[in-house]
């Protein structure tokens, strides 16, 4: 793990129409974005130059400026990436809240938060022709990641069409998804049978703010492991949910081997 003194590079945002970007400034999505190549800096000192171009280091509130910016620092920069950047959030000392620059709330769990681990930029799914069901753990911030389709030691993560914005017992609204979890553990196959008998399937997540309501109310239980509606065994390399519907390959969705967003990202979040 890096030092927390240090930054890999710098972006700053700026409140500007992407369209009306200054001199120095991409356009990353909604945003303008400039990037620091003059070396290692200080939180603080991160924070200052950003000030002195009239910018500030990045405030990502939504999952689609999320992505942007991280898909933009993942782009042919994979050697800063790897060491990380400041954003504009901070721990404050007193409260313990972790706050934005501007005073908003950070949001917490998947897909903004992962865990500390050793360093790996290979991306999931990875596991070639033997590991072709998707499964999201605790131990991993919630990211998608891939494993054998006939490990049983699994929750089905159920779900169901909600029917005039209400569901039916046994399942629970959970942003705009009526969502179940079943107790027992099975393999991806049993999984979606047992999520049949309650008249649902296993859950498919397609929709970034969606998957963070999700990932936050599996929070609140006490299982692990769950399966959810994703498998690329009809086609090797071709991820689907049960839908039939394509997945969204990388950022913000799938981890990676060992998950990279570590704890010095935790300390200075956007």
């Amino acid at each position: 793990m890096f030092p927390s003194t240090i930054i890999c590079l710098l972006l700053l945002i700026i409140g500007a129409v992407a369209a009306d970007c200054p001199e120095g400034y991409e356009v990353v999505g909604s945003k303008c974005i400039h990037r620091y190549t003059g070396g290692y800096l200080t939180y603080d000192a991160a924070a200052t130059y950003c000030t002195q171009h009239f910018g500030r280091l990045p405030v990502l509130k939504d999952c689609a400026s999320f992505t942007d910016v991280t898909t933009y620092v993942n782009d042919g920069y994979s050697t800063n990436f790897n060491n990380g950047y400041w954003l504009g959030a901070t721990n404050g000392t007193l409260t313990n809240v972790w706050q934005w620059s501007d005073g908003a709330a950070v949001q917490m769990g998947a897909p903004y938060w992962a865990t500390d681990s050793v360093d790996d930029l290979t991306t999931e799914p990875d596991g070639g022709t033997s590991q072709n069901c998707a499964y999201i753990s605790a131990y991993s911030g919630r990211v998608f990641r891939n494993t054998i389709c006939t490990v049983s030691s699994t929750h089905p993560l159920c779900s169901r069409p909600s029917v005039d914005g209400l569901c039916q017992h046994p399942f629970v609204l959970v942003g705009t998804q009526c969502v179940h979890i079943i107790s027992g553990s099975y393999s991806w196959h049993e999984a979606r049978n047992q999520c049949g008998l309650v008249g649902g399937d296993l859950i498919v997540v397609n929709d970034c703010d969606q998957y963070h309501k999700v990932a936050l109310y599996l929070d609140e239980h006490g299982y692990s492991y769950y399966w959810i509606g994703g498998s690329d065994e009809a086609e090797e390399g071709q991820w689907r949910w049960v839908d039939g519907s394509p997945m969204t390959m990388g950022l913000p969705y799938w981890g990676q081997t060992n998950v990279l967003t570590r704890k010095y990202l935790k300390e200075v979040p956007e």
